[in-house]
């Protein structure tokens, strides 16, 4: 097994006499276990009567099996326990996750087995899944991204199973004639077959017992010999490709998607052909095409190399985000896209050079691999099964072996203009049609023969237009610093006036990466709504002006980002830390530059308010969230309060801003990761050096704005569904409150899950979080639903918040002790990397704790959480007259008529 050198777990892979392949690892470091099984079966293999089967199936295995048959066994388990659990179904694989406490971790497998062997699929608990999958199918009625994709699925050849409808809701998935369980689970044995599945997991359990484990409990799935049928018909015929389609999208958007079909790319993968023309195309560098049509004022942004892809085939996409006058140019942007080929044709370019800068950034991501997410990490690894060889099932994703210029060939092959087509998606585009489900406006028409021919002689780059050259940031040698100091957490090594400086050398994950935050509080900022307007404006024309000077430096491992905070801008840095120092010396010298293009400032103006203008077409719950934030947080008003006021902005008063916001500032630092004290010393007299012509302010007071009495918003909406948010947030910020209010959060989310969605079904948008705003401690809960008003919502919620105490008092002495064990594994789970880490540290200083102990401050105190004393709070918390926010959703007279209409189409 090819795998990190600082990585220091076990693996041992496995076939089990089923046919099932098993990827057995051992973590001694983990605080958790998680397992993942994914399976060859999507939404390809539906049906077409019954399109949405795979989706549908994904849903009812978590409904109850043989030997657990309450629905939601597994979650209510593993919330327990202190993990979670999940599942998602794609195009041809469907994948099951969970994570939780290791001495859990049995009992879990055990659940999850009985998933692949004996789901029950009942009849009754099929009727209400199936309202939940219409739920989730109108959740996303305005999706832009569904309704786009099902534009493409009726524009490609009908007989291809990407074609289908891969949600489902009560039409496709209708009884007929007999329940429709019957189906599901026909469908269930004939797809769910060991031969094709995989299994991920790990723990820090021995190999050799999670061997026993596995065999044991899942040797029972069927299987057969049977190797799946490829898929026999093409994506595309000949009559698909060298389209024009127009898209009118629900949110404003202006994006280009120029795309070249190729077949299944799956053997260029040691070699990385695809994503390295990717790379070449994508350039956001001098002489790039990003650069170039930027500089023309066509685009405000480029990437290269997404699109659809399959086991017999893949869209290799250009997708480009217009500006105004791009939308009128977009076949100049076309013809510029053939100009800019040539250089990829060119036999004496320096592609080996170039691939090699590409190897060695992969191969240095892989030797300084940081530990992510155990349940991402054991999802993503089970998918890769299906896809690599067993030896490369952790190293696949990170190979480049060498440049391979019969692949290279092979891309430019499909590079052609008859091989094309060509998506324009603008509110003002002509449109002839409408598509099933998502009623997306669209047309299609076939791109003028003469003008294809006029592409395919271009045979000569633009004046301007240059290959990438080798990358300068890669010149210097990545090396691990010694260990100075083994000091448990950062230390202040500035503390003057305006002016605070932290450090700390990583002494635990020892890779070659650092982080580096700066905030930059300044009063001018937050003056008024316009100032905060012109803040955010600012941030986003600051990483516009400097993306292509750095953009090789992101190529090199260096990320960087300019944010705005709630009192200023928050400037981060992150990736090898080699370059840092010089990176962040670049970026504080632009910024106090100042100086930004007229033209950008108003394409970035006129976007943002458009941005913001649209917020009342996202999801109910979000914009009632956003309405919750804006009453909370003084200095975060509404979308709408922003877009109105930056409108009457005008660029001289944006240059006048931009003299005043640095004019006097509070500067905050944290530099962590693999640096010495010297290099601390250098980053400390670099930005005292930058920042020299601005004032150091010390007294820098955010207002606070807590609730002190029961409130209740009605919020108009322009939506189909209704929405309710109820708010609850501490009274002090005592440490026993947080808690107590975390502990809360976790006891019922997933009884109000249970109860909102599954027995209720209200609707497939219902949750709990911990949500601390002002640094307040905060509990929300939430419900979106297309049936029910946010009047009814609320009396449900009620009915299950009115007697919830009760449920407490009524847990074992051992189930209380679990509770308590699974939030406690949470709260204190180790920091997977150094990213979490720094943010961590980042977070503290946020929120003035510089001891950096919050953590056991809170583990302390749950421990001495008594049940009668959270029953005690629940009361209080839940009590009718008790201090909380309630959001609620009306809709809007229009809307009204709209939903009337779309029902009666449907």
């Amino acid at each position: 097994m090819n795998i990190s050198s600082n990585d220091n777990r076990v693996y041992h892979p496995l076939k089990l006499d089923n046919g099932l392949k098993v990827l057995f690892i051992q973590d001694l470091q983990s605080e958790k276990s998680a397992a993942s099984l994914t399976v060859n079966v999507g939404h390809f293999d539906d049906p077409w009567q019954r399109q949405g089967m795979a989706h549908f199936l994904e849903h009812m295995l978590f409904l109850g099996t043989d030997r657990h048959p309450e629905p939601g066994t597994l979650s209510q388990f593993t919330s327990q326990h202190g993990g979670s659990c999940n599942a998602w179904t794609g195009t041809e694989h469907s994948s099951y996750f969970f994570d939780i406490n290791n001495e859990f971790f049995y009992q879990a497998l055990e659940i999850f087995s009985r998933f692949f062997i004996a789901p029950l699929i009942s009849e009754a608990a099929t009727e209400k899944e199936r309202n939940a999958i219409d739920a989730e199918f109108k959740l996303k009625l305005k999706d832009d991204s569904r309704r786009i994709y099902q534009v493409h699925k009726e524009t490609v050849n009908p007989l291809h199973p990407f074609a289908k409808f891969s949600v489902g809701n009560k039409e496709t998935l209708a009884d007929h004639g007999r329940c429709i369980s019957h189906e599901i689970k026909d469908f269930f044995n004939q797809h769910y077959l060991a031969n094709h599945m995989t299994l991920a997991i790990c723990s820090p359990v021995e190999i050799a017992q999670q061997i026993v484990w596995i065999k044991s409990l899942f040797a029972d799935i069927k299987s057969n010999l049977n190797i799946k049928a490829a898929i026999a018909v093409p994506l595309y015929l000949p009559e698909h490709q060298a389209k024009q389609i127009y898209i009118t999208p629900h949110k404003h958007m202006q994006k280009l998607i120029v795309s070249f079909a190729m077949p299944n790319i799956d053997g260029f993968y040691r070699h990385k052909s695809v994503s390295f023309l990717a790379h070449i195309l994508g350039y956001e560098g001098q002489g790039s095409l990003y650069a170039i049509l930027k500089q023309r004022g066509w685009i405000n942004g480029l990437s290269a190399g997404g699109g659809i892809n399959g086991s017999n085939f893949k869209d290799f996409n250009l997708s480009i985000n217009l500006t105004d006058e791009g939308v009128a140019h977009y076949r100049d942007i076309v013809e510029s896209i053939f100009a800019y080929l040539p250089l990829l044709k060119n036999p004496n370019a320096h592609f080996d050079a170039l691939y090699q800068d590409k190897k060695t950034l992969l191969d240095v991501a892989f030797d300084n691999q940081e530990k992510s997410r155990l349940l991402d990490w054991i999802s993503g690894l089970s998918a890769n099964m299906h896809h690599y060889p067993e030896h490369e099932y952790i190293s696949g994703d990170f190979l480049m072996q060498c440049f391979e210029k019969n692949h290279w060939q092979q891309l430019l092959a499909w590079l052609t203009p008859l091989n094309m087509r060509i998506v324009l998606i603008d509110p003002d585009v002509p449109t002839t049609a409408t598509t099933a489900w998502y009623h997306t406006p669209y047309s299609i028409e076939d791109l003028s023969p003469k003008w294809l021919q006029q592409l395919d002689r271009i045979a000569t780059p633009q004046p301007d237009m240059a290959l990438p050259e080798v990358n300068p940031y890669l010149k210097q040698k990545i090396t691990l610093l010694e260990l100075e100091s083994k000091s448990a957490i950062p230390q202040r090594l500035i503390n003057e006036t305006g002016f605070e400086f932290w450090f700390k050398q990583d002494n635990q994950y020892r890779v070659a990466k650092g982080h580096f935050y700066l905030a930059i509080d300044s009063l001018t900022a937050v003056k008024d709504v316009q100032h905060m307007a012109m803040t955010r404006l600012l941030a986003d024309l600051f990483m516009d002006k400097v993306a292509e000077e750095f953009y090789p430096a992101e190529l090199a491992g260096l990320s960087y980002q300019l944010t705005t905070h709630q009192g200023g801008l928050t400037l981060h840095t992150s990736g090898l830390s080699t370059n840092q120092l010089g990176l962040v010396d670049k970026l504080l010298n632009h910024l106090y530059d100042g100086r930004y293009n007229p033209q950008r400032f108003a394409e970035y103006k006129k976007q943002l308010c458009r941005h913001w203008q649209s917020g009342n077409h996202n999801k109910p719950v979000s914009q009632l969230f956003s309405q919750l934030s804006a009453s909370l947080l003084p200095w975060n008003p509404t979308p709408e309060d922003l877009a109105q006021a930056l409108e009457q902005c005008c660029f001289a008063q944006f240059e006048q801003f931009c003299t005043e916001i640095l004019s006097e500032i509070r500067l905050q630092a944290l530099l962590h990761g693999n640096w010495q004290r010297q290099d601390a010393e250098r980053f400390i007299n670099m930005i005292s050096l930058r920042t020299k012509t601005s004032a150091k302010n010390a007294e820098f007071a955010k207002p606070n704005h807590y609730l002190t009495q029961q409130t209740q918003h009605r919020v108009l909406l322009e939506h189909a569904d209704h929405a309710l948010v109820v708010y609850f947030q501490a009274a002090t910020d005592e440490i026993s409150e947080k808690v107590s209010l975390m502990c809360l959060n976790h006891v019922v989310s997933q009884d109000y899950f249970q109860y909102m969605r599954t027995e209720k079904q209200l609707g497939y948008l219902v949750g709990t979080g911990y949500a601390p705003l002002n640094s307040r401690a905060g509990m929300a809960m939430y419900v979106q639903s297309p049936n029910y008003t946010a009047d009814e919502l609320l009396k449900f919620h009620n009915t299950f918040s009115n007697s919830y105490a009760d449920n407490i008092l009524q847990l074992s002495d051992l189930d209380w002790h679990q509770i308590k064990m699974g939030l406690l594994t949470q709260i204190q789970e180790e920091d997977k990397n150094l990213r979490v880490r720094s943010q961590r540290y980042w977070l503290s200083l946020n929120n003035n704790d510089l001891t950096f102990d919050m953590q056991n401050r809170l583990a302390t105190c749950l421990n001495s959480l008594t049940k009668q004393q959270l029953a005690d709070f629940c009361k209080q918390v839940f009590n009718v007259n008790s201090i909380k926010m309630t959001l609620l959703s009306e809709q809007s007279k229009k809307n009204i008529q709209t939903v009337v209409q779309q029902s009666k189409s449907l």
